[in-house]
């Protein structure tokens, strides 16, 4: 009777364990269900009433593309901002920027472009190129811009597009703020199956109509290795800001940022986009990236001889390089816009 007892209580001892591993398994789907990307929050919020939601006709196909926009007011032509919403998100997606450009009293657009980054039609397409190209023609017609004064911004997936723009873009845009953007679709792809990220599905669901990786359209829809349009580009900037510890904490490697720099400034001063023949030209010459720097920075994530490169608001910056329009901004901090990057936009107002 007493071993019995003993085994009963023995079972009850164990049923309760099995209750409370079930119930801690539960608690953390429900944490993982919940948990949020930062700069991919695709978690539909209410905007603001001063913004309104707009039908954009597509010059390419005809299909609507939604946008959500603001017009200033007043009788004097200001900026416009035009936001490109993040991978996985479209354009009800929450944006930093929304309520930085109410205090300023600037033109906005957030369009969808296709969408989150997972179907052949968005990710960088000929079709979400002209998309952008269509908000803007949209925001032209529509509100009191400075033509002018014209600036796309946009971080991750919205870096990317910030990027694809830079290189395809017609109009005659003022800047282009990318940060922690994906530059190259293909490298991307293997760094995301390396980590086990979402990401590297949504590639494949985006360059391939056959759940194969199709590494061809890969680097057709990849800013690095898209054609450089120097002269409609003379007259504008492109910043790219990258945190050190992204790759780490977040999900796109800062090399993403240092390669397309130094393959935009390799071509405007050796004419050339072979990054072997870039990198040997980066040893003696100062405006580039060298390899030991790169290797540096991703291994040690700081820069100890670093602390002349001032500093983006409270963020020290690790790495900073300069050509003509061309700039890039290693800066502490991971996968992120900093929240004054409306700040680092030059305008003349």
């Amino acid at each position: 009777m007493h071993k019995y007892s003993l085994k009963l209580k023995f079972i009850s001892l164990l049923l309760l364990l099995v209750s409370l591993v079930l119930q801690l398994n539960a608690q953390m789907d429900t944490k993982d269900s919940l948990k949020v990307i930062q700069f991919d929050d695709t978690r539909s919020i209410k905007w603001s009433s001063e913004f309104k939601v707009v039908d954009i006709k597509s010059s390419a196909d005809d299909q609507i593309q939604k946008a959500y926009v603001y017009g200033t007011s007043g009788s004097k032509a200001k900026p416009l901002i035009v936001s490109l919403h993040t991978w996985s998100g479209d354009y009800t997606q929450k944006d930093p920027l929304a309520r930085k450009v109410l205090e300023k009293n600037w033109n906005y657009i957030h369009p969808n472009f296709r969408g989150p980054n997972r179907t052949y039609e968005a990710t960088g397409s000929e079709v979400v190129l002209s998309d952008i190209e269509d908000a803007i023609q949209y925001a032209l017609k529509n509100m009191n811009v400075d033509r002018d004064e014209v600036h796309i911004v946009g971080v991750s997936g919205g870096g990317f597009a910030t990027l694809a723009a830079f290189m395809n873009v017609k109009y005659p845009v003022k800047s282009f703020s990318a940060w922690a953007p994906i530059s190259d679709l293909e490298a991307w792809y293997w760094e995301s199956v390396g980590r086990n990220q979402k990401y590297a599905n949504d590639i494949i669901n985006s360059v391939s109509r056959h759940n194969v990786f199709d590494q061809d359209e890969a680097i057709k829809r990849s800013p690095l290795f898209q054609p450089f349009p120097q002269k409609l580009r003379k007259g504008s900037q492109l910043y790219i800001y990258e945190g050190i510890h992204d790759g780490y904490t977040g999900s796109v490697p800062i090399t993403h940022s240092i390669n397309m720099y130094n393959r935009l400034v390799g071509e405007l001063k050796y004419q050339t986009i072979n990054m072997d023949s870039i990198m040997k030209h980066a040893i003696s010459d100062s405006s580039l990236v060298t390899e030991k720097e790169i290797i540096d920075l991703v291994t040690k994530r700081i820069n100890p001889d670093g602390d002349n490169n001032g500093m983006l608001f409270d963020r020290k910056v690790h790495l900073k390089r300069k050509f003509q329009n061309i700039s890039l901004f290693i800066f502490e901090g991971g996968h992120e816009q900093i929240p004054q990057a409306l700040e680092l936009i030059h305008v003349n107002e």
